[in-house]
């Protein structure tokens, strides 16, 4: 994701419950057709614990109505914290038959300048309802994202093929506001014709003095 890294790495996940061969590792798994399954009472907990403070831009999970039915979460709280007795609510989400990838609302959270960086030590999400009052849930994925600094420093005129093209366009304007000042046309004509605009450019044919034939 643009200006965004995944941080999944930095954390240790740990689930209240789950059934054998459908746990953590089949959670962080990137093949959505794995799943953890929780199994025993609710609420059924995902808690996540950071090796360092993270400032977490983006939290989302994969959820899927059409093959979970009652297994599929309808409320879910997430909190945060700087331990797991210190924890403190921040988002509530309830869901009708959700399919795909699911935005948590961070919008607000208070870190960072614009206020929308959570912060956090530990991080917990809470299963509270499943669909049609269902005991156990499925949830097939979970990803978290920081603010990448380096992602954001690498877009610029450098990298990007617009810059290069109004590059090269004030490059040209320049090169004739300073050749039509010479009396000689023709000595225009040949400096536009003959400009090293370096990097392998060259003035494109439309940009160039008509040719009287």
């Amino acid at each position: 994701m643009i200006g965004l890294k995944e941080i999944s790495n930095l954390g240790r996940f740990t689930v209240s419950s789950h059934k054998p061969g459908n746990g953590v590792e089949e959670l962080r798994s990137d093949d959505l057709k794995q799943y953890w399954q929780s199994d025993g009472p609710q609420p059924h907990r995902l808690t996540v614990y950071f090796v360092k403070r993270v400032g977490i831009r983006e939290i989302r999970f994969f959820v899927d109505y059409n093959e979970d039915e009652s297994y599929t979460p309808t409320k879910i709280v997430f909190k945060s914290g700087t331990s797991e007795n210190n924890l403190i609510e921040f988002a509530t989400m309830e869901m009708e038959n959700p399919v795909g990838w699911q935005q948590v609302p961070i919008t607000g959270a208070g870190g960072e300048p614009d206020g929308n960086t959570l912060f956090s030590y530990v991080l917990q999400m809470q299963v509270l309802e499943n669909h049609q009052n269902g005991k156990d849930t499925h949830l097939r994925g979970i990803k978290i994202y920081a603010f990448d600094p380096d992602s954001v420093q690498g877009v610029g005129r450098d990298t990007n093929p617009m810059s290069d093209v109004v590059d090269l366009m004030d490059r040209a304007n320049e090169l004739r506001d300073v050749t039509g000042r010479q009396r000689n046309h023709g000595n225009e004509a040949h400096a536009m014709a003959n400009l090293d605009l370096g990097d392998g450019f060259s003035i494109p044919d439309f940009m160039r003095e008509p040719e009287l034939r």
